[in-house]
């Protein structure tokens, strides 16, 4: 809309991403959110959002995933971090 993203988007986006494990030979299927924490860093100053989303561990029927998000200026605007349940074979 031509307008910056705003804080109650940018939380928004921090959940908005498929599960980083479809991009791995394991079963698709729901993976619910056990737990999930986001910290608004700043205040976007552009309507575009870059972002990192990384999985590292997948363990114990559970898989964690960290973001990062950062405006067009490249400040870092939100951290996020997901611990979700893997999904049934």
């Amino acid at each position: 809309e031509g307008r910056p993203t705003t804080t109650n988007a940018l939380l928004v986006c921090i959940d908005v991403f498929p599960p980083t494990i479809f991009n791995l030979d394991l079963p698709m299927g729901w993976a619910p959110t056990v737990e999930l924490t986001g910290h608004v860093r700043a205040i976007p100053a552009s309507e575009w959002i870059q972002c990192e989303v990384r999985t590292r561990f997948i363990s114990t029927g559970f898989m964690e995933v960290d973001g990062l998000y950062w405006d067009e200026a490249g400040t870092l605007v939100a951290q996020s971090r997901q611990l979700a349940l893997l999904p049934r074979s």
